[in-house]
């Protein structure tokens, strides 16, 4: 048990590093020399205009969705973190602990939350390009297996918590 979870606990390494660096790599090779045209925008900023529909305010939304995606993407990252603490939890022999139930809770709701706010963020960008969205092309791109791996980690922390149980129950039993 020792040599798989040791497996296990590498590759979630090599994925976390991976992804990581992909992150990194693409904060990096966005272009944040675009942000010092925003310095003086409210000296170019014509006052007739409505603000949510002028340049600025369309090229300051794009770049704070932008920015956004980058924090989820993150926020995903460190749903996987969580990886190795059950693999740490399993090594110890607690496989039915209490901080199992919660990290595979804390994994669903990365999953999901990422999901959710990952397809609205898309949405707003395409609406500020002026791009059409489709919301089940979208889901089926990127995001098919993360709900359903959300709800099966929701469901594990369940399975675990009646087996958490039970194992206390038959631990009572002489």
């Amino acid at each position: 048990m020792k040599n798989n979870t040791t497996l296990l606990r590498v590759i979630t390494y090599v994925v976390l590093i991976s992804t990581t660096s992909i992150l990194i790599n693409d904060i990096q090779e966005f272009n944040f020399e675009q942000f010092k045209s925003f310095t003086s925008w409210s000296k170019s900023v014509n006052k007739n205009e409505n603000w949510f529909t002028s340049k600025n305010a369309i090229m300051w939304s794009y770049y704070i969705i932008i920015t956004a995606l980058f924090f989820w993407r993150g926020y995903l990252i460190y749903g996987f973190t969580h990886f190795v603490s059950i693999l740490k939890e399993i090594e110890k022999e607690n496989y039915f602990s209490q901080k199992n139930i919660n990290y595979f809770k804390k994994i669903g709701n990365v999953f999901i939350t990422y999901t959710i706010n990952v397809l609205v963020l898309q949405f707003l960008l395409s609406v500020i390009q002026g791009a059409s969205f489709n919301f089940f092309k979208e889901l089926k791109n990127e995001f098919t297996f993360l709900i359903p791996c959300g709800l099966a980690f929701y469901l594990l922390a369940e399975i675990f918590k009646r087996a958490k149980t039970l194992k206390e129950e038959n631990d009572l039993t002489i």
